[in-house]
């Protein structure tokens, strides 16, 4: 009894503990979990209500995509338009501080839940950067945006993976691209769980790792939500915020929707994170493509950042885009959590990069972060 046991806390820990290192992302929102119907479509009217927040229904060739488009007025069908990528255990919900800060500004603003998070579609198969950019065509096709039309790119985390990745593909439909702490530069030797994700999960032998990982979560699951509540649910789920206690609500409902269907969420992680390019190792030639390209960019960091950490990228992010004069932003004393935390902050630096605002301290602050290729003790 005991070894079944330890394993399945095992697995469930390990799950967890990835959750938190590639990219848990934090809502504004506080809907209250209800268990799922486990024969409904994610985005079809759900008997009961879910943990996340429910916006339009879009069928595409890969299954169904819950989206917001948030809009200045009625008549602003020719706003310019922002289109923001979330990251790993990301929802629509995940923009729910930034987004009225860009429609405010002028903007219109497209969230959605990429395939396997939120209430979109989970498609069999790969989930992979290929499945995430042909996601992104496919909805503006879904949603009228002409090809000619440029559009403003935000990505976070593992969003800024599929951001750098459709840049590179359609150049000529990007204006502008901000990279919020984006994933493709970290280092592998730093990961945590590193022989049990490199050494199987994202080897062949992955996909018997993988199935029977999420035959255990289908059949533990019950276990595994009753072991974990209140207290114990917000500490495995803490926030990288300056001070997790003050989110420790939000820290709650990441973990309920987590466990609102546990073996979808483990079955998601798993394939997520076996295919997609979070490293450095494996994203570095779309990262030099971007530097070689002619779409301005900018990134965005919180220079406490714990769960993708500055310190990791900035080697690679230098060596490639110090050369185009870039600069990357850092945002005093901010975690991974910024776009809880700092929301406002972070939303000034989006309208201003989106607008090209050619104030002076703008400029100015641009001016101080510009990436050198041999670093200096930056001055926050």
């Amino acid at each position: 009894y005991n070894r079944p046991c330890q394993f399945i806390r095992a697995i469930f820990v390990t799950c967890a503990s990835w959750v938190m290192a590639f990219g848990p992302t934090a809502s504004a929102e506080h809907p209250q979990p209800r268990r799922p119907d486990p024969h409904s479509n994610p985005c079809s009217p759900p008997s009961k209500s879910s943990p996340f927040l429910r916006g339009e229904c879009l069928r595409l060739p890969k299954g169904e995509v819950n989206y917001q488009l948030h809009e200045p007025h009625a008549d602003a069908k020719n706003a310019p338009l922002v289109v923001c990528l979330h990251g790993l255990n990301g929802s629509v919900s995940s923009f729910g501080r930034l987004s009225p800060l860009l429609v405010q500004a002028g903007f219109r603003v497209l969230v959605f839940d990429l395939y396997g998070f939120g209430l979109s579609a989970s498609p069999s198969g790969r989930l992979d950067v290929e499945i995430y950019v042909d996601q992104v065509v496919k909805l503006l096709e879904g949603l009228k945006v002409p090809p000619t039309e440029k559009i403003f790119l935000l990505g976070f985390s593992m969003g800024g993976v599929i951001a750098v990745e459709f840049t590179n593909r359609f150049p000529e439909r990007v204006q502008r691209l901000l990279l919020v702490a984006p994933g493709g530069l970290l280092q592998r030797s730093k990961t945590p769980c590193k022989p049990l994700l490199f050494g199987c999960l994202r080897t062949r032998l992955g996909g018997c790792l993988l199935a029977a990982a999420t035959i255990l979560a289908c059949c533990c699951s019950c276990c595994v939500k009753r072991s974990l509540r209140g207290d114990k649910l917000a500490n495995r789920f803490e926030l990288d915020v300056r001070e997790p206690v003050k989110f420790k609500d939000v820290s709650r409902e990441n973990g309920e929707r987590f466990l609102w269907n546990f073996h979808r969420s483990v079955d998601v992680y798993l394939r997520v994170l076996r295919r997609m390019p979070l490293w450095c190792e494996d994203f570095q030639d779309s990262y030099a493509t971007l530097a070689k390209g002619r779409t301005p960019v900018l990134f965005l960091w919180g220079d406490s950042d714990c769960t993708v950490p500055y310190s990791e990228a900035e080697h690679e992010v230098r060596k490639l885009f110090a050369p185009r004069g870039v600069s990357c932003c850092m945002l005093p004393e901010s975690g991974h959590g910024l776009l809880l935390e700092d929301a406002v902050q972070v939303g000034h630096y989006a309208v201003a990069w989106f607008c090209d605002l050619k104030d002076p301290t703008w400029k100015n602050c641009l001016d101080h972060w510009r990436l050198q290729a041999n670093p200096v003790p930056s001055q926050v």
